[in-house]
């Protein structure tokens, strides 16, 4: 196997803080519409949208890690080292990012954004 390309790592770095982040803008962002339409299913949609693009960053990030040699230590500053360490990271953001999506997602769920 190859080493993994820089937009595979640096894709499962980012997808976490972008879905998050756009997570949190649209659902922002139509509460108003969503009020005065009586879809507040996309919300759900909106949340189920950012996890799925947090799925994929950490299923880049797994293959990524696989990619690397499973004995190089992740404090070099070889690339393969340098790619363990991104791939990590990634899985690392991934999940704490995913966290905290479904996090933000109990108050919407359980409160009325309406009232």
């Amino acid at each position: 196997m190859g080493a993994p390309s820089p937009l595979k790592l640096w894709s499962g770095i980012l997808a976490g803080p972008v879905a998050w982040a756009m997570d949190l803008l649209v659902c922002y962002t139509i509460v108003k519409w969503t009020c005065l339409t009586q879809r507040q299913w996309l919300f759900d949609a909106t949340t189920a949208g950012a996890l799925l693009i947090v799925a994929i960053g950490a299923v880049l990030s797994w293959t990524a890690l696989q990619q690397t040699a499973g004995a190089e230590p992740t404090d070099g500053g070889r690339p393969p080292q340098r790619a363990k360490f991104m791939a990590i990271l990634g899985l690392t953001a991934c999940a704490l990012f995913g966290l905290t999506i479904a996090a933000a997602w109990i108050p919407r769920s359980v409160l009325d954004a309406c009232r």
